[in-house]
């Protein structure tokens, strides 16, 4: 197998792992047998186990940017409804305890918060470009503090029978109080 086809092996093995064995109890060990290679291979690819997760949860950034990536040829309401699908469909995508990394604890490795910290940075950018607004110390927090809300909506609503409609509706009036900027009619 080509190197960079045995490195997505792994990570894509490491993924179910740490979806179904939680970051504490995952096996470098029972990843190296899943993916049918040698803890040697492993370690050859990567430095240790928080170097695995930070391999899987970026692939789970980049994925999830690339699928709410604006569209240059929608309106800043249609790319705004349109992302939100796409993060609640990432969100309910993602399983175990693999989803519990989306949000970040004390115990939570660093890289993750950092991943976190950078995925953040990104969407309020996208934001900020978006609403052709002048960006001011009040609309970047009001920003940040929306996403914080659309991702505890998304944990919160794979638990609760809440119709994704009424889930992005919800989300874009949070938006609406929290700027004054009405995007997209939700009525």
């Amino acid at each position: 197998m080509h190197p960079d086809d045995r490195r997505d092996q792994i990570v894509r093995v490491a993924a179910e792992h740490f979806a179904r064995e939680g970051y504490d109890r995952a096996s470098m060990s029972r990843i190296a047998r899943e993916a049918g290679v040698t803890r040697a291979l492993i370690y050859h690819y990567f430095a240790g186990k928080e170097a695995v997760l930070e391999a899987v949860l970026r692939r789970e950034a980049d994925t999830l940017l690339t699928a709410t990536a604006p569209d240059p040829t929608l309106s800043a309401g249609e790319n705004l409804v349109r992302a939100l699908d796409a993060y609640l469909d990432h969100f309910a995508a993602s399983r175990g305890e693999l989803r519990e990394l989306y949000t970040p604890n004390p115990k939570t490795p660093q890289v993750v918060w950092e991943i976190a910290s950078t995925n953040h940075e990104i969407q309020v950018a996208r934001l900020l470009d978006s609403l052709g607004q002048p960006e001011t110390p009040r609309l970047r927090l009001a920003l940040g503090a929306w996403l914080a809300f659309v991702e505890d909506a998304a944990r919160e609503s794979v638990n609760l029978d809440v119709g994704r409609d009424e889930i992005i509706r919800l989300c874009l009036d949070a938006l609406r109080a929290v700027t004054g900027l009405a995007l997209v009619a939700t009525g």
